[in-house]
């Protein structure tokens, strides 16, 4: 069924609060630009968060090149173990030096290594 023209020009709105007459309806502006650059909602947050987040991610950079450092010091260690376990078998006395050196890489690159393998696998 068609409205008719006068219920069309009078009855704007079909609300539970009652009709609304078209001329107390407001209408709205165009939108006019302005030269300022405005964004509603999200705008403020990110720039609150941009040094946050290049905080985090020069963190994270930093904490992989450790952990690149970590597998390099881990590499040398066994190839220096190697080494002197061949050194000891063909009967030459033990570096004292040597196995401080071996121990020193371990102790610096195993640790790290499992702090590194947990901090980004398993939390």
């Amino acid at each position: 069924m068609a409205e008719s023209l006068h219920a069309r020009l009078t009855l704007k709105s079909r609300c539970p609060a009652g009709p609304v007459l078209a001329a107390h309806q407001r209408r709205r502006r165009p939108i006019r630009s302005s030269g300022r650059l405005y964004g509603p909602g999200g705008c403020g947050c990110a720039l609150l968060m941009a040094p946050v987040m290049a905080l985090s991610v020069g963190i994270a950079l930093m904490l992989m090149g450790m952990a690149v450092l970590a597998v390099v010091a881990l590499v040398v260690a066994i190839v220096l173990t190697v080494r002197e376990l061949r050194r000891a078998s063909d009967g030459s006395p033990a570096r004292t030096g040597m196995i401080a050196l071996i121990s020193a890489l371990y102790l610096l690159s195993v640790p790290y290594l499992v702090f590194f393998a947990w901090f980004w696998f398993v939390d």
